[in-house]
């Protein structure tokens, strides 16, 4: 069970290097076509799709990670009102419920992910490619992050980082 945490935890460090490459390329692409049509008097067809396809491996590759860290967006006003002996059993439903809709997602996604590619759909873009190529990080985010919510109700919680000054 060590080893399958490690890969997975490996496996969404590179997930969270490509949302970072992702970032680049976008930037890059929106760099060069400004500089091309402002410049060059030479607009591209292919940077703002470059950036539209990016979008989705950045957001879902980061997804895992996110997670993993505890770094999502957490809305606990109900947790933090409840008496003490409330807040664990409350925490650990509310947990076990967005593992299930996070793999229900995956689910949901991954069959639709699947549906494009048998049917060899393609994006509406300037710049066409399959659209499965785009969509396949929806489903991977979905199901990675549920199986951190998982880990979650059976491993103790990661420690908070800090990033204060020491002084």
């Amino acid at each position: 069970m060590k080893y399958l945490r490690a890969l997975h935890d490996r496996i969404t460090a590179i997930g969270f290097a490509g949302a970072a490459l992702s970032v680049g390329l976008i930037t890059v692409s929106f760099w060069y076509e400004v500089i091309a049509r402002y410049f060059l008097a030479a607009p591209t067809v292919w940077a703002y799709a470059v950036a539209s396809y990016a979008l989705c491996p950045m957001i879902f590759l980061a997804m895992p990670e996110m997670t993993r860290r505890g770094a999502h967006i957490v809305i606990d006003y109900l947790l933090d009102g409840l008496p003490a002996t409330y807040r664990r059993p409350l925490g650990w439903t509310v947990t076990l419920a967005t593992a299930l809709v996070c793999l229900m997602g995956a689910w949901i996604t991954g069959a639709e992910t699947w549906r494009q590619y048998a049917q060899g759909i393609e994006t509406v873009l300037a710049f066409a490619v399959p659209k499965w190529w785009v969509s396949i990080f929806v489903p991977y985010g979905l199901l990675s992050s549920a199986i951190y919510f998982f880990r979650r109700l059976i491993e103790p919680p990661p420690v908070a980082r800090t990033d204060e000054a020491v002084a």
